[in-house]
């Protein structure tokens, strides 16, 4: 999957940037080749693509849950390549959702920001206001369907 940068000056508008990312997993096949990404603060950015065309794998990448092969992954203009998952301050919704099922939408919003420690009105605050801007403030106290 390569790339070319978005209409976004890499050196002083990115907020999360690819230079010359590459991933390999057996050392031979790049799965990523040569991704040239810019991204500013705020921007929304849609990967599209069949299956195995490395989307997950860019965002794994970024997430630190894979590391690149070759190029840097910078975010906010810090370079993060060798920084921990837990100290990227990323989140990450997979595609197989992984809920507590005895949890209410409410507290599985807040569990991760409980872990990171932070107090119990700003989870509550930044739990309410991630409902609110997807529109699901009044299913806040629902139990988690199993299906």
């Amino acid at each position: 999957m390569g790339g070319s940068g978005l209409p976004v000056n890499a050196t002083e508008d990115a907020y999360v940037e690819f230079e010359h990312v590459q991933k390999s997993y057996d050392g031979e096949i790049l799965v990523i080749k040569d991704l040239n990404l810019a991204m500013a603060k705020g921007e929304f950015l849609t990967m599209l693509g069949p299956s195995g065309s490395g989307k997950t794998t860019c965002l794994m990448m970024l997430a630190g849950f894979e590391t690149a092969t070759h190029g840097e992954i910078r975010l906010d203009g810090q370079e993060i390549n060798n920084i921990p998952p837990h100290k990227r301050g990323i989140g990450m919704v997979f595609q197989n959702y992984a809920l507590f099922p005895h949890m209410t939408v409410n507290e599985n919003l807040a569990f991760p920001l409980e872990v990171r420690g932070l107090g119990k009105d700003e989870c509550e605050t930044k739990v309410k206001r991630a409902l609110d801007m997807v529109q699901m403030a009044g299913h806040c106290q629902r139990k988690i369907l199993n299906t």
